[in-house]
């Protein structure tokens, strides 16, 4: 039997390669598996349906996430509030102009820089590997504003050496920076402050310094290249001409103490630079802060005072007039007395040669809303103004980016009519979608949140020129459109609101009904609000308050709120307004309501809606994409089954044809043996 089948076993199948019975068996059993798969062909094209959808989600995704990146960058006033401002003398100054700028022209005259202090050495070194210290170890010492450094050498440590000894003290932290400069004729150690202004003197402590460095490091082998000083300016004529130098006065209140109280049961050292001098007065155990006060206007130069005030101390230092004279209380370990550290003083007044003075060349406490950056003396003007071309650009920038998404998902669900033929786009009728769409809509087409109809004069896109084109059959249906003279005209009368409703961060204000009207509230004012927590919104306030002027009772946004004194502070587990704190300013008994609002610019109430919609583990989308992934996965259970079946059937045809074709040949050697007996019969014919 064997012999009369040609067959190829494969992978455990039989393959028909030529047959005796002359019949196509393997053309049969490849036409009837391909019969049979036909259910797996419609699963596949169903799964590719639902992977088409998800990749179409993927690429919503991908837009929506675009857009957040383009609101994201304009969802504070300062970057959509586009103000400009020239400086008729840039060489002296330039600016830049925030939101709060306002449109105004101002005097600038640079009478000075900020400068850091350099300090060259006087000794000249043959080579940077020149030993320093006499062949001896050694401290060299020095202070810079407020900080005491002490550095060690040995008795083989070179200028080089030395330099980096400097710059990688633990107690420096870049407080100075040192540097082996060759001017020539030989090797000189140079070290400047890191920081400007006059408070930041580089003083070498001789009283610390080991006396083997002295005679190449002491405070008199440092050449002073450049005074550490304030920037010093003249704004719209003040200071008048002459200037009113001012002294540093500096004070620290000590609770529960009296003048002729000890300082310090086991005494001590208080340590101050003051003038380009280093000071370092001694307290003894039996010192009172009235002994410490007369010690230091003896010793110093530096005015001294230990006063009793309502039961404290109150310590007071007072310098000469003029911006050199800064007083710098040096920290431990240079001033080991706990309650003389530099940190529990106030400075009342600072040292000053009358003008206005800053420790930096970027000056942005001034004008309001402008940074003055000062590159040289000399007079300027500035002219501030609104950038409407940069803010209309920001907004056709918002309309574009909107449109985009709004296209994209326009695309995804439209119905096309065609006579009487109607098609639908991939994801026509998908909920999910038409929830992403809606939610989108409703932002653009709401008021702001926060915002309020009658306080506040713009709080719509639509107020501004910003609509949705209903035009049935117009390419840009269902798109915002931008009335470019509306907008102008908005933004030409009220620049600050059109800001607002774009940029608002939080800008807070408050409403009381009175007679009828709305006005902003005289009873109540917004105080703060805990960043991350509280969310922006409409809060109702009320309060009760009784005879004695006591708040008894209030609530914010319908949540009992906390009472801390004259401040009310939302509460509650769920509450929208929690953390915001109220200021009341009208205690007089009665009860009061009114509003606070914390008002978000529609960037950034769009903006987190995206980030709901495209949270990777609570995103509408990803959400969707998860269950399309769920339908998927069955599917691919069920075309891993069929693929099963069709390889069990095949495998179970072949077996059957091969069975098959053993009887057909069987008989045909039947037939054969037949044939041949007949022939050898008497009287039979070949």
């Amino acid at each position: 039997m064997a012999d009369d089948l040609t067959t190829t076993l494969t992978s455990g199948a039989i393959r028909f390669t030529g047959l005796g019975s002359g019949t196509d068996f393997e053309s049969m059993v490849t036409k009837l598996v391909e019969v049979e798969q036909t259910h797996t062909k419609r699963l596949e094209s169903w799964r590719a349906q639902w992977e088409a959808k998800s990749e179409s989600f993927d690429s919503l995704s991908t837009a929506l996430l675009s857009l957040k990146t383009t609101l994201d960058g304009m969802n504070t006033p300062d970057e959509f509030l586009v103000k400009q401002v020239a400086s008729s003398n840039p060489l002296a100054l330039t600016a830049t102009a925030g939101s709060a700028a306002e449109e105004s022209s101002h005097q600038i005259e640079v009478v000075s820089l900020a400068t850091n202090d350099m300090h060259m050495g006087a000794v000249i070194f043959s080579s940077p590997d020149q030993v320093i210290s006499g062949g001896a170890s050694g401290t060299f010492a020095f202070t810079v504003g407020s900080r005491q450094v002490s550095v060690d050498v040995t008795s083989t440590t070179t200028l080089s050496q030395f330099a980096n000894l400097i710059n990688s003290d633990p107690d420096n932290r870049n407080a100075v920076r040192a540097s082996v400069i060759n001017d020539g004729s030989g090797y000189r150690l140079q070290i400047r402050s890191m920081d400007l202004g006059a408070s930041n003197d580089f003083i070498v402590d001789d009283v610390l310094t080991s006396p083997n460095l002295l005679a190449n490091f002491g405070k008199s082998q440092f050449i002073e290249t450049q005074n550490a000083r304030n920037a010093q300016l003249r704004v719209d004529g003040f200071p008048l001409i002459p200037p009113t130098q001012t002294a540093d006065i500096l004070k620290t209140t000590v609770a529960g103490a009296a003048s002729t109280d000890v300082v310090s049961a086991s005494g001590g050292t208080f340590k101050f630079a003051y003038a380009g001098n280093i000071h370092s007065i001694t307290i003894s155990a039996s010192d009172t802060w009235a002994d410490l006060a007369a010690n230091i206007t003896a010793a110093t130069g530096v005015t001294a005072s230990a006063t009793d005030a309502f039961g404290s101390l109150e310590f007071t230092l007072a310098g000469e007039p003029g911006s050199a004279n800064q007083i710098s209380i040096i920290n431990a370990p240079g001033t080991n007395v706990e309650s003389l550290q530099a940190r529990h003083f106030s400075q009342i007044q600072g040292a000053t040669d009358g003008y206005i003075e800053r420790a930096t060349n970027a000056i942005s406490d001034v004008i309001p809303g402008v940074t003055m950056n000062l590159t040289s003396t000399g007079s300027s003007t500035l002219t501030t103004s609104l950038d409407p071309e940069s803010v209309t650009s920001n907004v056709q920038t918002f309309v574009e980016s909107v449109n985009a998404v709004l296209q994209q998902i326009k695309e995804q669900t439209q119905v096309t009519t065609v006579g009487s033929s109607v098609s639908g786009s991939l994801l026509t009728g998908n909920y999910g979608l038409q929830m992403i769409q809606q939610k989108i809509k409703n932002i653009l087409a709401e008021k702001g949140v926060g915002f309020d109809y009658d306080m506040d004069p713009l709080i719509s896109l639509g107020s501004i020129g910003i609509t949705t084109d209903t035009s049935e059959g117009s390419p840009t249906f269902g798109l915002l459109k931008l009335d470019q003279s509306a907008f102008s005209a908005a933004l030409t009368s009220n620049p600050d609101a059109v800001a607002r409703l774009f940029s608002a961060d939080y800008y807070p204000s408050t409403k009381e009904m009175v007679n009828g009207q709305a006005v902003e509230s005289s009873n109540f004012k917004f105080d703060s609000y805990v960043k991350g927590i509280t969310g922006a919104g409409d809060f109702a306030v009320s309060y009760t308050v009784d005879a004695g002027g006591n708040i008894t009772a209030a609530s914010i946004n319908g949540y009992a709120a906390g009472i801390d004194g004259n401040k009310i502070v939302a509460t509650g587990d769920g509450n929208t307004a929690r953390g915001l704190a109220v200021e009341i300013l009208n205690l007089t008994p009665g009860s009061y309501s009114g509003q606070v609002q914390i008002k978000s610019g529609k960037a950034e109430e769009l903006s987190q809606e995206i980030k709901k919609l495209t949270d990777p583990l609570t995103g509408t989308l990803e959400i969707l994409k998860d269950n399309y992934q769920d339908i998927m996965d069955s599917i691919d259970d069920k075309i891993a089954y069929e693929e099963r079946r069709l390889a069990l059937l095949e495998r179970t045809l072949r077996l059957r044809f091969a069975n098959l074709e053993a009887v057909l040949g069987n008989y045909d050697n039947i037939s054969t043996q037949l044939s041949s007996q007949i022939k050898s019969l008497p009287g039979s014919s070949s």
